[in-house]
């Protein structure tokens, strides 16, 4: 086989690109417990967001608002001449709701609830402010005013109830914005420290308090209400700009139709206090109302001003027109109207006074609004229509005798004169009683309530979000992990990249990791698998693993074996000592040699004594019968490292190893090398070519290599000579069968002497 193979350097696992479902859940399940511990923490995470973010609760108010009609003040008059017919009306619902948000009314609102002054007690970050709120401590009445410096700023924190009302804060313009400390002293006592932490006054609950900042500005400030169970406790203290909190409220309350063309308007506000956010909406509400009253009353009197003004030249007229009547009957002796004449009048005495009031209402009109506006336009209609039908009238009036045409044109101006005379005077009495009342066109059906229940955070939905987002980042995290895993984890790829063998396929055993952990810890004899536990799945394929060597031997002649690896840590050691031990207990004569003179592991497995060992026999400090020892009972010895010595790889290639090598094989049906790695040193090469056709096997980790690595392995053995044999497959785990992948060529290593 060529081991620089081009298929190794372009690895990129399995060409079948299609979705093998039955993969994906072997990848899921074997990362159950990974998806677990994501679930968790997710869901400790939402927990920690439940204690530490204050619930929300919303308060709401309906309002009623009645249909677009004319202004009361001029409905009367509207009426008389059916000027509403040619009107549309409808609700005033969206005017209404921006007029509520409007800076007319939210500016009322903050200045009666003092919201340019916004004051919070000082909690320790994230979990102060839950901790404080479920301390049921209740605030002593008996309270002792401490000193201004007492405490320190951890006992300043609000560790329990504390509340403070403030109706007034005073500060320079260039402050505003800034946060001042109120630090409430007990007794009814405080003191306000400025931004640039200096005292500016100390005062008492209820009385308006004074001071000057360091640059001597004045501040005054009046404290309504301060409570705090464990004194000294620190205020956050900030005064707002009007425009700002405005735009705020603005920002925040919510005005909307209940429904199409129902004229209900709900007033909805979210806030964290839910007795502030309450009364807030209430004062919206209380003001809104009244601002809607005072417009009303406002427009009754416009129109009752008008109206006033009209009175006395319509009275005027009234005599004018009498007196011409009085004294053409006095001169002419005139009669009374006959039947045709007298319904010609009344026509036209009709339409007269609906044409006056029409010109009356003209000019009202046109001083509250624009030329365009539909009742503008209404009332010119009518006027176009009145024309038409006095000019018909007129026409008929005309055939008239002359005496009756004169006595109907004069009674036409006393009685239209006396009509619309009345009229204004009626209307004019209903206007001051419109001015005189206390209703508009809006009524509150519902003021708010303090609320129940908080509306956010929603602890189901957020533990629920929690759940599963946890799990979602689990799965994503497990198939990332198997994506980006680029190491062979499946033996069939060593086959299908390097055309080697893979002669066992080991397990990885949970029970011994655990045993051999609790060994090292207490300083304790490594224990053998395949002595300690013979019933094992791992046991067994070492087993399976014996058997293959047989095969091996038969094609290379040899009985002596090199077993290494890629890396540290692949279980060289591991798979040497228990090999070893299973072809001793299959009634052959073994010998198990440490040949990593650097970091040998196999002195644990005895008595964790290194010397006597292969670096003294090499060295000819001592002989090699001395430094073999017998592991247990069996059949099996071993050749520990022995002294660390400053030259292995020189020592490794003096005719002494050969020596020793001839020595051991002749006295030992297989002879076992545990050698270095191969990529760490050189020592593995070193050996393999000292030997002709030693028998070397490669022992690599599941999931720990790219086949790149394993590629160099191979180069550098094959370089010195030798051959691998096959690989040997150590430590696959469950999952690992799930994962395909493969690296460009790159490793590290540090392999140092312990």
């Amino acid at each position: 086989m060529n081991a620089s193979s081009d298929t190794a350097r372009g690895y990129d696992g399995p060409a079948d690109d299609e979705i093998d479902l039955a993969q994906l859940w072997n990848i899921l399940y074997n990362g159950k417990w990974t998806i677990v511990g994501f679930v968790i923490v997710a869901l400790l995470a939402g927990m920690a967001y439940l204690f530490v973010t204050p619930p929300v609760y919303r308060a709401n108010a309906l309002i009623q608002v009645q249909s677009d009609e004319p202004p009361a003040a001029l409905k009367g008059l509207m009426e008389a001449t059916s000027i509403a017919a040619g009107v549309k009306m409808g609700t005033q619902a969206a005017t209404q709701m921006q007029i509520i948000k409007s800076r007319s009314v939210l500016g009322d609102v903050v200045d009666k609830r003092s919201l340019t002054v916004t004051a919070k007690p000082k909690y320790f970050p994230f979990i102060g402010e839950p901790l404080a709120k479920r301390n049921e401590q209740q605030v002593d009445p008996n309270q002792q005013p401490l000193a201004a410096d007492a405490g320190n700023w951890f006992s300043r924190y609000a560790w329990g109830r504390a509340n403070v009302v403030i109706s007034a804060l005073a500060v320079p313009e260039q402050f505003n914005g800034q946060a001042f400390t109120l630090r409430a002293l007990g007794g009814d006592q405080f003191l306000l420290i400025g931004p640039e932490d200096k005292q500016i006054l100390q005062g008492r609950v209820g009385n308006p308090a004074f001071g000057k900042t360091a640059t001597g500005q004045s501040v005054e400030i009046f404290v309504q209400k301060l409570d705090a169970v464990a004194p000294p406790t620190d205020f956050t203290v900030v005064s707002h700009p009007w425009l700002s909190v405005v735009e705020g409220l603005h920002n925040k309350i919510n005005v909307a139709e209940q429904g199409d063309d129902t004229g209900i308007i709900r007033i909805s506000l979210e806030g964290e206090d839910r007795d502030a956010t309450t009364k807030t909406i209430n004062a919206v509400a209380d003001i809104y109302l009244r601002q809607n009253v005072e417009a009303q009353t406002q427009q009754a009197q416009q129109s009752l001003d008008f109206l006033e003004k009209q009175l006395p030249k319509l009275q005027s007229e009234l005599q004018q027109a009498e007196t011409k009547l009085t004294e053409y009957r006095k001169q002419y002796q005139a009669v009374g109207l006959d039947a045709e004449a007298q319904s010609l009048l009344q026509q036209m005495v009709a339409l007269e006074s609906k044409r006056s009031s029409l010109e009356l209402k003209l000019e009202e009109l046109t001083e509250t609004y624009t030329s365009k506006h539909p009742f503008v336009n209404a009332v010119r209609d009518q006027l176009g229509s009145i024309d038409r039908q006095k000019a018909k009238l007129e026409k008929e009036i005309d055939k008239l005798p002359g005496s009756q045409k004169k006595m109907l044109e004069l009674k036409r101006a006393v009685e239209v004169n006396t009509t619309l005379y009345t009229s204004l005077l009626n209307r004019a009495q209903e206007l001051r009683l419109v001015k005189a009342g206390t209703t508009g066109n809006v009524r509150i059906i519902d003021h708010a309530v303090v609320p129940v229940k908080a509306v956010a955070p929603k602890k189901m939905l957020v533990l629920a979000l929690a759940l599963v987002l946890g799990g979602m980042l689990g799965c994503g995290f497990i198939f990332l992990r198997a994506a980006l895993r680029r190491t062979i984890s499946d033996p069939r790829d060593i086959e299908q990249l390097f055309g080697l063998p893979v002669y066992a396929v080991i397990p990885f055993s949970e029970r011994l990791d655990k045993i051999s952990r609790r060994a090292q810890r207490r300083r304790q004899t490594q224990p053998i698998l395949a002595r300690d536990y013979p019933d094992e799945v791992a046991t067994e394929a070492l087993r399976s693993l014996r058997t293959s060597l047989y095969f091996a031997q038969m094609e290379s002649g040899s009985n002596v074996m090199l077993i290494t690896g890629p890396s540290p840590e692949v279980g060289k050691s591991f798979v040497s000592i228990n090999l070893g031990y299973l072809l001793a207990d299959a009634g052959k004569k073994v010998v198990i040699v440490d040949a990593d003179m650097r970091r040998g592991k196999l002195h644990d497995l005895l008595d964790h004594h290194r010397e006597p060992g292969l670096s003294q026999v090499l060295t000819g400090q001592v002989p090699l019968q001395q430094a073999l020892r017998q592991l247990g009972d069996s059949r099996c010895h071993v050749l520990t490292s022995g002294q660390k010595p400053p030259n292995p790889s020189e020592l490794l290639m003096r005719a002494t190893f050969s020596q020793t090598l001839e020595q051991l094989k002749s006295e030992f049906d297989y002879v076992l090398i545990d050698a270095p790695p191969a990529l760490a040193v050189t020592d593995a090469a070193v050996i393999a070519g000292s030997e002709p056709g030693i028998i070397t096997f490669l022992v690599t980790r599941a999931g720990m290599h790219p086949a790149a690595e394993v590629e160099e392995s191979i180069k550098r053995i094959t370089r010195s000579g030798a051959r691998v044999a096959g690989i040997v497959f150590n430590g696959l785990k469950a999952e690992h069968a799930d994962y395909y992948g493969g690296s460009t060529y790159y490793y590290r290593y540090e392999y140092k002497s312990e």
